[in-house]
């Protein structure tokens, strides 16, 4: 067994044992007295330090005449590998700078001792071999075991550090370099561990218990509280509730949005106005903030039924089934027609996504038996979100319909209606019902940004940039009640990602460029030249 690393010096540097022994010899000079343990330690040291040192490898290789140098090819220095994951081959494929997952590059390449043959040195150099077999642990043993009988009578030294680290030596059961390295290493990791686990334990807690979390509103981007304009001109105007009940009724949606948040302000504890909020920010084609806001609405008053459908299919456009779910429940609840239906003994909270779904949908199947000759718009708009959630198209549409038979003059059914045909592949016929819902509310931004939609899946890429040009510039009108804030922007960054897309389809990405900018003005005459 080879103890290099105990006597051995790379390159011709002092060994680990000799490193030692200056140690130790630098703290007995900083002394004033020494005691006679300090004594004994620094004579084994001595007699220990001149041992002898491995040969300088670049004194040697300087000296060797010119004839008996090896012919090979000289190694580079580092010489990286040719693995075929070389970063060098692969480099636009990383996901980024990080080193950690590279291939480390090999090592200078080193001529093995034994194929060397003796140098000739000149006579000012003295070159010291060492044999193997004169750096074996034994020898380290027999020194410490001297060292061990020779003070064993010693009270003073015989249970000091030094000593018990010298019986362990001499016994075998420790091997200086190595031992020191692997309990270095092992706390290094331990160290290491403890501060990830410190650091990271909330994230820790979260993932966990994956399905709770990933499923909740926060994780989606919901947030509990509604995130307000800032500089909204409107929270000085008393009557902000009713301008934004005229800005609807005129098409402006951005508009009527501000005015609504600055009533919501003005009277937090107004229902009217978180919901108005809530129905005009989802027809914005902004989810999450139509979600708090109609959260708090019926948290102010339940008995807002159509508070229940809006929300019901805002979760639904942002994948939350579950809560889709049981808000539909609380619609059942909530109206004096249907509340007898829901069971005292069953919380739906408790169930997984397949058994509420059969749960819901057997509630309002009863619904609709209850009185089936009059066809209730409302029970037929929750089913159509109902089938829409487990892709039952076809039945959607059907609800949707039978809804619009009463109701023909809901901008947000006709809306529902076209979404479902464009998912069940029925672009045409989606377009006529987007058409309905337009000329019922021309600023209906939704069915605005759905036409688009349908006309990318129908590969009209220049109808469908046109279209979302026309939403991205109505919600541009809420700028004008900003006058000397140019840096307001209420526009929708689905909008605008969607139109980006277009663009690189249509193969003009230099007007892909201007998306980017958001330069409306610019992309407005680019596609009304074109």
């Amino acid at each position: 067994m080879s103890l290099n690393k105990l006597v051995g010096g790379d390159c011709g540097g002092n060994n680990s044992l000799v490193q030692l022994t200056n140690i130790v010899s630098r703290d007995a000079s900083s002394a004033h007295s020494l005691s006679q343990s300090d004594r004994f330690v620094n004579e084994f040291m001595a007699q220990n330090s001149q041992v002898p040192q491995t040969f300088n490898m670049n004194a040697l290789l300087n000296n060797i005449p010119e004839v008996e140098k090896p012919m090979a090819k000289p190694v580079q220095a580092p010489m990286t590998s040719v693995s075929p994951y070389s970063s060098q081959q692969y480099a636009p494929w990383l996901a980024g700078p990080s080193s950690s997952f590279m291939p480390a590059p090999m090592m200078p390449f080193q001529m093995p001792y034994q194929h060397m043959q003796k140098p000739i040195a000149p006579s000012n150099v003295q070159i010291q071999y060492v044999s193997e077999s004169e750096l074996q642990q034994t020898s380290v043993q027999s020194k410490a075991q001297e060292y061990v009988n020779s003070v064993k009578e010693d009270d003073e030294l015989a249970y000091n550090q030094f000593m018990s680290f010298m019986k362990k030596i001499s016994a075998g059961e420790m091997h200086f370099g190595e031992t020191l390295e692997a309990e270095q290493r092992q706390a290094n990791k331990d160290k290491i561990v403890e501060e990830m686990a410190e650091k990271y334990k909330d994230e820790w807690a979260k993932l966990s218990n994956v399905n709770d979390y990933w499923n909740t509103e926060a994780a989606n981007g919901i947030a509990k509280e509604y995130t307000f304009t800032e500089g909204n001109v409107m929270l000085e105007n008393k009557s902000a509730l009713e301008i934004g009940k005229e800005r609807l009724k005129m098409g402006d949606v951005p508009g009527a949005v501000l005015c609504f948040e600055a009533a919501a302000q003005q009277q937090p504890d107004l229902a009217e106005a978180w919901f108005l909020l809530g129905t005009t920010q989802a027809e914005n084609e902004q989810d999450p903030l139509a979600i708090t806001a109609l959260k708090k609405s019926l948290e102010l008053d339940p008995r807002q039924l159509e508070g229940y459908i809006t929300l019901a299919a805002a979760y639904t456009n942002e994948n939350l089934d579950k809560y889709a779910y049981i808000t539909l429940t609380d619609w059942l609840k909530a109206s004096p027609k249907y509340s007898d239906l829901i069971p005292q003994d069953i919380n739906p909270q408790n169930m997984n996504l397949k058994e509420l779904e059969a749960y819901v949908t057997s509630l309002y199947l009863k619904a609709v038996q209850l009185n089936p000759s009059e066809v209730d718009p409302d029970v037929q708009n929750a089913l159509g979100v109902i089938f829409n959630i487990n892709h039952q198209y076809d039945k959607a549409v059907d609800c949707f319909k039978a809804a619009l038979m009463v109701s023909s003059d809901n901008a947000k059914l006709w809306n529902r209606l076209g979404a479902t045909l464009a998912n069940s592949d029925r672009s045409e016929e989606a377009v006529n019902a987007y058409h309905e819902a337009l000329n019922l509310e021309p600023g209906f931004i939704r069915a605005r940004y759905n036409v688009g939609i349908t006309c990318m899946n129908l590969k009209a890429y220049k109808e469908a940039a046109q279209h979302f040009l026309v939403a991205l510039n109505q919600q541009l009108k809420a700028k004008g009640m900003f006058p000397n804030d140019s840096s307001v922007d209420n526009s929708s960054s689905t909008i605008w990602t969607t139109l980006r897309m277009v663009c690189s389809y249509m193969g003009e990405h230099d007007v892909a460029k201007l998306v980017d900018e958001r330069n409306l003005s610019e992309l407005n005459k680019f596609f009304e030249d074109s």
